[in-house]
């Protein structure tokens, strides 16, 4: 079995350059890492994992915790992260949080026994006061999410524009009798789109023709949207916080043969991969999250590894038009 000063002999190079090759410092020479690379190829050489973390009392594992691995939300947001984290020679242990506040903690507790360097946090029902608690207890990274001391370790999206932009469009396309299905209020995202929607309202001289909080799921979409259809007032457009929603909205209209959008249009958020094969295709605002996710990823391995990417820390909205608005 070759032996890291061999590959430092084969490369020419001393064992200290091989070893910040191999934590992923971008600091050494491309010239250089492509040597040491070359070298490790020819000698088969595999790392002592032990050895090297004894020496820098580093796992070289990071934990990530996702809310609902079954949500179509949480899925490139995993993969964006373990894409850059394995690029980089690091790998991610992924804990569901089964969709609820307890399992949320039972997956941290989890992660921070396995002694993981530092924690992804990609979570719903968490307050901003305890993701705050646990970056004291092992460095926390978010994205679209914000909580006191997070200087540096967030991802922001600019939601109060996505919010805007919706009803932007919707007010563009002539509609004046305007619905909204907003997120939960108690998460910063929702609320900040739903400012932004207020606002374009409020500069256009217009009050909501309705206006209910819903929770993020389908079922949340189809519940709101079959009480809108009964209103003796009907909007003619209706902007839902999430795609999930107003996917669940456009199952409403299908089951009663409501066109979208002739008779009522119908605007979502995150622009989710589901959201151009749904009847008609769902105009959206987009969220880049595959994007953001690996933002996220590369942020975490500058301040934890000693990594020097380049890093877009906030993203903006962009509007996808397609058939039901």
């Amino acid at each position: 079995m070759s032996t890291i000063s061999e590959v430092a002999k084969q490369a020419g190079v001393s064992n200290a350059t091989v070893s910040r090759v191999l934590s992923g410092a971008a600091r050494v020479r491309e010239e250089t890492r492509k040597r040491v690379m070359d070298a490790i190829d020819t000698l088969s050489y595999v790392p002592n994992q032990a050895a090297r973390s004894l020496a820098s009392n580093k796992t070289f594992t990071v934990g990530l915790v996702a809310s609902n691995i079954d949500n179509i939300y949480y899925g490139p947001a995993a993969s964006g992260i373990e894409k850059a984290l394995r690029k980089a020679d690091r790998h991610v242990i992924i804990a569901s949080g089964n969709d609820s506040l307890s399992g949320e903690r039972e997956a941290v507790d989890f992660l921070i026994k396995r002694q993981v360097d530092a924690l992804v946090l990609v979570t719903r029902y968490m307050s901003e006061g305890e993701l705050a608690e646990i970056n004291r207890r092992c460095p926390a990274f978010v994205m679209n999410q914000h909580f006191d001391g997070d200087h540096g370790r967030n991802i922001a999206f600019d939601n109060f524009s996505g919010g805007k932009m919706a009803i932007q469009y919707l007010l563009d396309q002539g509609h004046r009798r305007i619905a909204i299905v907003r997120g939960p209020e108690n998460k910063s995202d929702a609320s900040q789109r739903h400012l932004g929607s207020l606002q374009a309202m409020e500069t256009a001289g217009l009050a909501l023709t309705y206006e209910v909080e819903g929770d993020f799921s389908i079922e949340s979409g189809v519940q709101h949207m079959q009480s809108i259809l009964r209103l003796e007032e009907r909007p003619t457009a209706v902007f839902l916080g999430n795609d999930l929603m107003a996917i669940g909205a456009l199952h409403v209209c299908n089951e009663q043969r409501i066109k979208v959008p002739k008779e009522i249009a119908i605007i979502g958020f995150d622009d989710t991969y589901l959201a151009r094969y749904t009847s008609p295709s769902l105009t959206t605002v987009k969220l880049p999250l595959f994007d953001m996710a690996n933002a996220t990823a590369k942020l975490l391995l500058n301040a934890i590894y000693d990594c020097q990417y380049d890093v877009q820390t906030l993203f903006s909205p962009q509007l996808v038009c397609r058939k039901s608005a």
